[in-house]
């Protein structure tokens, strides 16, 4: 019996522990998104864009030049795309040289270490941005029935991401792992995840009609909407 009530002490304890982590990655300002692309399935059959088409994009260069292409955001890859002269639809090979694509409406920054920012709005020094990342991970052996491990992944054709290339067919299953993050994105470059702790920074005034704001308008951290909502009342409200 001491062994049982030990035991399910150990479970509640485990079920807290995931219930503090599940917290975590709610105050993150994060959303997950998990999927298996299964061997043979072409990458094609599930790449997504942000824009129903490909549209003029204006490519600020940090040399000051400036060129427009067609182009549009890859969801699948979290890479931006552009239509070459020829019609091939290629990723952007060197976009350090990038200082930021305006493209319908939208603008995004190229960070060397994390990859693109979406500026959702901005209000002097201060914006609030969207960041899309990918991972692929081959499945472990065994994760899918008694599936043989493979020597590696078959080249036949390819497309690109921050990991290196990936093939346009594959020899095994792989998993995807899409997360989607929030950030407060400083024109030095800086970046603070879009908590609470960041938006009371840039609002600068009492805690409490913060919080009043927060609360009624129930605001979700996760949610892009509310936090556009709530970065406009932090920057129009200011000391």
């Amino acid at each position: 019996m001491k062994l049982l009530r030990s035991e399910m002490k150990c479970a509640w304890a485990a079920l807290l522990f995931a219930a503090v982590l599940l917290q975590g990655v709610t105050a993150q300002a994060q959303i997950y998104d998990k999927m298996i692309i299964h061997a043979g399935d072409s990458i094609s059959k599930y790449r997504s864009y942000l824009f129903p088409s490909f549209g003029d994009a204006t490519v600020k260069m940090r040399d000051g030049r400036a060129v427009i292409y067609k182009m549009d955001f890859n969801l699948l890859l979290s890479n931006m795309q552009f239509i070459n002269s020829k019609g091939d639809t290629l990723v952007i090979t060197n976009p350090v040289d990038i200082d930021s694509i305006l493209l319908d409406s939208c603008s995004f920054i190229y960070d060397y270490k994390k990859g693109y920012f979406q500026i959702l709005a901005t209000s002097g020094a201060v914006s609030l941005a969207v960041h899309r990342q990918t991972t692929f991970e081959p499945v472990p052996f065994g994760g899918m029935g008694n599936k043989m491990p493979s020597g590696g992944v078959e080249m036949i054709n390819s497309v690109s991401n921050r990991q290196g290339t990936l093939p346009l067919v594959l020899n095994e299953d792989i998993y995807v792992l899409k997360s989607t993050s929030f950030f407060v994105y400083y024109s030095g470059g800086q970046t603070d995840n879009a908590g609470k702790a960041a938006f009371m920074k840039i609002y600068d005034r009492d805690k409490r009609s913060f919080d009043q704001f927060v609360k009624a308008n129930k605001i979700d951290f996760n949610n892009q909407g509310d936090l556009e909502k709530l970065f406009q009342f932090c920057t129009q409200n200011k000391m």
